[in-house]
């Protein structure tokens, strides 16, 4: 549940905190007052795409904050992504003028995916236009499988689709490419043959360049190693002599000047060092030897990989890589040639297909039909008694999601045969069917914080419409912007949102409503600017007869 929202310099908003409750709260003003601001905020900071037209003017960057509380599925998601598990969980978004967004979460930086991630684990927003998605069939089907759990079974169909059109995209290409074929395979193999004069190792061209520089250069290297070690101490005058003297000196000087003792010190470890350097050169000169026979063994296996490099036209480093590649690919065409084996598998792979869309098909019918059933119990509350929803499945040519395509038909009253609803439904019958299947969806969720953004515009009965809400707030965290005093009404607590103009500058405010108050505010929204005794009273009959509503329900 959203416990809290903080915004700095979001739109015309230059600094908000609000602490949210439980059940529905309703966002009220004025038309242009800034009540989708909230919105926008919470989208944003649950992982919506950015824009720098999202930070007020004058600004230098946006800042949003929510903190949830923390369930179950919400604290295996932060386990599984490496994030510390909390009881409650605070997301944190910024986008500055140059169009940089950056994210958090319990002030770990995050990727804008792993926002949006929890954030679908954390909150449901239904927009004012989300109806107008269900007239697109795609769209119905997600309904019928998000309602139905059937998402799982989903991604196996898909899964097995995609392996039933590799292995008929295998065999149509080797029986409609056989001589092509044939001509790769018999160029594949030459190259292989070569491959197996050469067998290049994985990084051997490294190791035999590295060898090959060193043997090359074996007289000079010992040279320098010796100069060094005369340097150091085998000639007339060493550094090791030197440094002793030095010590020596420093020491003579001590005795009547203390400070200097750090100074012998620090000469005795120099000298010290300088003979261990020394010693470990002499051993590696004892060691260092010059094979003749093995830098020639190397130098002429260098010279095969020069002339099969410039034969395939790789470089020496990658032959070994693409001696992989030759290999695979020829695998892959003797594969190809066995006709019979690929028609085998092509078949097995059709059967998998089909035994999976149909365990799917079985699950939908189950899902549309449960769904059908509770979206038209729905319908009767919402001004449309007798009226009903019939979810169908029509088959269709195997496709990645299945079997069957969806279809809703619906009739807006008793007798009326159904029909698809892209023909039948007027834009206030398609609100109120969309309203029906959102409150339904969404009891079924495990979302714990639900957004509807003016779902009910366009809808007639709106006092329906708000104890719809109110009963889902029950259950769930409901916050619902809204323009209709009946809905209004039946919140548990509402917010106002006030716009004001001070000094040419617009800015955007938010305050929770005492009982008082939002009695003044109902009335505003059913009366306009002139408020009186009579719009008063009937907005506060309002408020009363949502609070009888739950006695009721609460008696049954």
């Amino acid at each position: 549940m959203l416990q809290l929202l903080s915004l700095k310099d979001f739109v015309i908003v230059p600094s908000l905190v609000v602490e949210a409750s439980s059940g529905l709260t309703c966002l009220t003003g004025e038309t242009g007052a800034g009540k989708s601001i909230l919105i926008d905020a919470l989208e944003l900071v649950l992982g919506a795409r950015s824009d720098t037209g999202l930070i007020r003017e004058g600004a230098q960057r946006t800042e949003v904050c929510a903190e949830f509380d923390v369930t179950p599925r919400v604290k295996k998601w932060l386990s599984s992504a490496g994030l510390d598990e909390t009881d409650i969980v605070i997301l944190r978004r910024t986008v500055d003028i140059k169009g940089r967004s950056r994210a958090w979460i319990n002030a770990t930086p995050v990727t804008v995916s792993q926002i949006r991630e929890l954030g679908e684990r954390l909150v449901d927003i239904h927009g004012q236009h989300a109806h107008q998605s269900l007239l697109k069939t795609s769209y119905q089907l997600q309904l019928v499988d998000g309602f139905g759990g059937t998402q799982p079974l989903r991604l196996a169909v898909r899964e097995a689709w995609l392996e039933w059109q590799e292995r008929v995209r295998l065999l149509n290409q080797a029986t409609q490419n056989v001589e092509q074929q044939q001509a790769e395979a018999e160029r594949l193999g030459w190259i292989n043959e070569l491959f197996d004069e050469l067998d290049p190792r994985e990084g051997q061209w490294e190791e035999l360049s590295k060898e090959h520089s060193l043997l090359s250069n074996g007289a000079e290297i010992v040279s320098h190693i010796r100069a060094a070690a005369d340097s150091l101490s085998q000639g007339d005058v060493t550094a090791v002599g030197l440094t002793m003297q030095a010590q020596t000196d420093l020491s003579a000087a001590a005795k009547f000047d203390p400070e200097l003792a750090q100074y012998e010190e620090s000469l005795s470890e120099a000298s010290a060092i300088l003979e261990d350097i020394s010693r470990d050169l002499s051993h590696h000169l004892d060691r260092f030897n010059v094979d003749e026979s093995r830098f020639a063994e190397i130098d002429e296996r260098l010279s095969m990989y020069w002339k099969l490099s410039r034969k395939l036209h790789r470089a020496p480093e990658d032959l070994f890589a693409y001696r992989l590649e030759v290999k695979a690919r020829l695998e892959e065409l003797a594969e190809n040639a066995d006709i019979e084996l690929l028609e085998e598998n092509e078949k097995r792979a059709k059967e998998v297909f089909l035994k999976r869309a149909a365990a799917l098909t079985q699950a939908r019918m189950k899902a549309a039909q449960d769904l059908s059933k509770a979206v038209t119990d729905e319908m009767q509350h919402l001004s449309m008694t007798g009226g009903c929803l019939q979810i169908t499945l029509p088959k269709c040519e195997p496709w990645a999601g299945g079997l069957e395509r969806c279809e809703f038909l619906v009739s807006g009253h008793a007798g009326a045969t159904p029909r698809p609803l892209t023909k039948v439904a007027s834009g206030g019958e398609l609100a109120r069917i969309s309203l029906a299947i959102a409150v339904i969806t969404a009891q079924i969720t495990p979302v714990p914080t639900l957004i509807f953004d003016e779902v009910d515009s366009g809808i007639g009965g709106a006092e329906v419409v708000g104890r719809l809400l109110r009963r889902l707030g029950q259950t769930r965290q409901v916050l619902c912007v809204t323009h209709l005093p009946q809905v209004a009404a039946c919140a548990n607590n509402q917010w106002l949102v006030q716009k004001e103009t001070l000094n040419d500058v617009t800015t955007s405010s938010l305050k929770p409503l005492s009982e008082e108050e939002r009695i003044r505010e109902i009335a505003r929204m059913a009366g306009g600017l002139q408020i009186t005794d009579a719009t008063l009273k009937a907005a506060q009959e309002l408020i009363e007869s949502a609070k009888r509503a739950d006695e009721t329900v609460e008696k049954n």
